[in-house]
């Protein structure tokens, strides 16, 4: 008999795990992702199935000194549950980080370190009717399994609108809660145009207020990027994006990959 291999058997497992989800399965629509871009869509994956959001993110970031830093974050990781119609479950992992800083004393620092994984939930609380958008609400709870912080919540309030046949505008509002006192309060906006069946292109701006420091500037961003729906049930990314403030990362750029079983 043919060996397994450790990830062939965990991912046995997760699949058992997941299978009494098939008994609520629905038509489960258009494939709609909360990624590449920092703006989360109002829509919920539909009962009885499972999207897998996966990505890398490279940024730069110098400051007036020519002192700065540059990393990679691997695999900035969503899995999102369909429950029941308008509930989702959320799984999420920032992804292990690569990180290299030049220092003013002692030359250049390599170091790597794990991000935290994070569990919540979304749910649709309106549809989107004449003026008033589709509403969603998320909440997350980061938990410290790979540091000794406590516990840290945030929340978001996201805003759909259907502009045209081709074009929305999307929006979120909320906060995210440090431990440490470095509380944020976070926005973003989004404007997405679909070139076809397949191809679409969005662009945003988005950013955060430290609340706990009235000494912090905000950290504000615009990036765009391309998507193509390959298959029915998969999507594949790219993004980028310059900062606008003197908190915010100099640039970036990223790609993906959004799945949904099944199929």
């Amino acid at each position: 008999m043919k060996k397994q291999t450790g990830m062939q058997v965990v991912g046995a497992v997760f699949v058992a795990a997941l299978s009494p989800l098939s008994l609520l399965a629905v038509e489960p629509g258009e494939l709609i992702t909360d990624r590449p871009d920092a703006t989360e869509s109002s829509s919920t994956v539909a009962p009885g199935y499972v999207q897998y959001e996966i990505g890398w993110t490279h940024f730069e970031d110098e400051d007036k000194d020519g002192l700065g830093a540059r990393g990679d974050s691997f695999p900035e990781t969503l899995l999102r549950i369909g429950l029941v119609e308008d509930l989702e479950l959320r799984l999420g992992y920032t992804g292990y980080n690569w990180v290299h800083q030049e220092q003013a004393v002692g030359g250049s620092k390599s170091r790597d370190f794990s991000g935290e994984p994070e569990i919540g939930f979304k749910v649709r609380l309106a549809e989107e009717e004449g003026a008033m958008p589709e509403i969603a609400l998320m909440s997350h709870l980061e938990v410290p399994a790979f540091s000794s912080k406590s516990a840290e919540p945030s929340y978001r309030f996201a805003f759909s609108h259907t502009l045209s046949e081709d074009l929305s505008l999307v929006y979120n509002l909320g906060q995210a809660f440090d431990t440490d006192g470095g509380d944020l309060f976070q926005y973003t906006a989004a404007l997405g145009l679909g070139l076809s069946e397949k191809w679409g292109v969005f662009a945003e701006f988005f950013g955060d207020i430290p609340t706990g420091d009235d000494s912090a500037d905000p950290a504000n961003t615009f990036g765009g990027g391309l998507t193509y729906l390959w298959r029915e049930n998969v999507q594949l990314d790219v993004l980028a994006g310059v900062g606008l403030s003197e908190s915010a990362d100099d640039w970036f750029i990223g790609t993906g990959i959004s799945f949904r079983l099944p199929n």
